[in-house]
């Protein structure tokens, strides 16, 4: 995990802020509003964030249906593409 850190390029980090923030206002201001599904895991979330309770938020979805790819792509590609990864779903 400590060769990890060292692998690390710090401006992929800004532009997967960049592009997080650029998708958070695609789907709240475009797609949301409409009821236009996006692809993927982020259109699945929207999916069931439409179709169950207020409390359960786009967020929690997007989230609990990456875990999955999380797990697979830490197996896969390692240590470096799961810190990108989860550094963008947070975002």
């Amino acid at each position: 995990m400590t060769s990890v850190w060292k692998e690390i390029k710090w401006t992929n980090f800004i532009m997967l802020t960049v592009a997080g923030i650029v998708n958070a206002i695609g789907v709240t201001m475009f797609l949301a509003p409409v009821n236009l599904y996006d692809s993927g895991i982020s259109g699945t979330s929207m999916l069931l964030w439409q179709i169950t309770p207020e409390w359960l938020s786009l967020s929690f979805f997007l989230v609990v249906l990456n875990v999955p790819l999380f797990i697979f792509g830490t197996r896969k590609l390692g240590w470096e593409f799961t810190l990108y990864s989860v550094y963008a779903v947070l975002i």
